[in-house]
């Protein structure tokens, strides 16, 4: 009994660990969008459809990372990620912004990571399958 909860508590920890590189990712990716459209004009529309892209990217990262920390039940682990990236990304990005918003955007937000974090999944694995 021991064993098995010390493997969800490193299992856990390891998820989270690689939600906060996806977090990092993310920010990197929308300082550099960012610096982008200080030099172009880019209409609305096209902004909220590369943030999507940014954190897509991001997602994708933190699924090869859980991948990396630990094989078994990838998909499973993944859809924790990604609901754990909304969470924590929802977090980082209402304190940078000073003060937190609940909307419908979360929804969203949320939705779409773990359906990215889904896919990236099953990416993954036929692409490991087909390695192997």
């Amino acid at each position: 009994m021991q064993k098995l909860k010390s493997f969800k508590f490193s299992s856990i920890l390891s998820i989270i660990k690689c939600c906060l590189l996806g977090i990092v990712v993310t920010l990197l990716g929308v300082v550099i969008f960012a610096v982008v459209l200080k030099f172009t004009d880019l209409n609305t529309t096209v902004i909220s459809y590369i943030n999507d892209v940014i954190k897509a990217i991001s997602i994708f990262v933190m699924v090869l990372c859980i991948k990396k920390a630990n094989d078994d039940k990838l998909l499973l682990r993944s859809i924790v990620g990604g609901v754990l990236y909304a969470v924590l990304s929802f977090v980082v990005f209402s304190i940078l912004n000073g003060g937190f918003a609940f909307n419908l955007s979360l929804l969203y937000d949320l939705l779409f990571s773990v359906i990215v974090s889904a896919i990236a999944s099953v990416i993954i694995n036929i692409v490991k399958r087909k390695n192997a």
